[in-house]
């Protein structure tokens, strides 16, 4: 899958992540097409009904409010058209996902067979994913942010504004949430982002409903690191960060959280630790925490 991206970059020459989006959806042979409204959704079935092409009457039904995208195989595609088409649904909010659900999509063509590739694929809303749209997620995260195009900023040291640059710059259509997990992974410099929020460990969320049902009093939610993502340079340093861990109350994360405001400061990942005597290894770390109402998120920069 990586070495057909790579491929893609040299045989196009792509120079930023649009050019690649587009590369790729030539390659995979698929036309992307967006729907902001009913009136294009409309325009899409009287553009390829009347060419044979019966399997779009019915996307009205399957592009329901849950569904993002669909790919279909065309059946009486012209000599030099290409044979899949990709509905992207960019009505209401979903158009902050659009460019993630290009990618999905991709990801979809890109690992069917041939024999498989007359079966369409949708993406579906995260609240109802299946372990391929999962796994599609994943191949998708990994092509959305290709790392090639962010080496010319690896000697800057990565921020929220650094990754907002790099978002409009390079991929204005992703959403600031997709696009600063995406770029972070894909960054050349070892770091970790994190969200916390009061939350329950797993064990004390199961029993909950068991203490609620017998009138005992619930467990107390705990600051913790709810979402998690230590990229590849990071890993090869041999640096963690596990997720649902507390935050350390010293840790700036902490402060942030109860004071409603954004902090940075150099702190040790042997700070977190847990209950049963677990602890990170010893990594000082820049720690740049930033606010919003009932969550913080969270870059840590080893100092290596």
């Amino acid at each position: 899958m990586l070495r057909r991206v790579r491929k893609v970059v040299k045989i196009y020459k792509c120079g930023n992540l649009s050019d690649l989006l587009n590369a790729a959806a030539h390659d995979a042979k698929t036309a992307f097409r967006e729907v902001h409204c009913d009136a294009d959704l409309n325009q899409i079935i009287e553009e390829f009904v009347p060419q044979g092409e019966t399997i779009f009457a019915n996307l009205r039904n399957e592009l329901r409010e849950q569904d993002y995208a669909i790919t279909l195989k065309r059946q009486h595609a012209a000599k030099f058209d290409l044979p899949f088409v990709s509905i992207i649904d960019c009505r209401g909010p979903k158009l902050f996902a659009s460019y993630f659900t290009k990618w999905h999509e991709l990801a979809h063509l890109f690992t069917l067979t041939p024999q498989m590739r007359l079966v369409f694929r949708r993406t579906h809303a995260a609240a109802i994913l299946d372990p391929e749209e999962s796994l599609m997620d994943v191949i998708a995260g990994e092509m959305a942010f290709w790392p090639d195009f962010l080496n010319a900023d690896r000697d800057q040291e990565i921020s929220f504004e650094l990754i907002d640059r790099i978002r409009k710059e390079f991929c204005p259509q992703a959403s600031v949430q997709a696009s600063m997990i995406g770029i972070a992974k894909a960054f050349p410099k070892p770091c970790i982002l994190l969200t916390a929020q009061l939350s329950l460990k797993k064990g004390q969320r199961l029993a909950a409903a068991q203490l609620k049902f017998a009138n005992c009093p619930a467990p107390t939610p705990q600051l913790r690191a709810v979402h998690v993502s230590v990229n590849r340079a990071a890993r090869e340093e041999n640096v963690l960060m596990h997720a649902h861990w507390r935050v350390p109350q010293r840790s700036v994360i902490y402060r942030a959280f109860e004071q409603g405001v954004d902090f940075d400061a150099i702190e040790n990942l042997d700070w977190w630790s847990t209950s049963d005597g677990s602890q990170l290894g010893s990594c000082r770390v820049l720690v740049k925490a930033k606010y919003s109402p009932g969550s913080v998120t969270a870059l840590l920069i080893p100092q290596l």
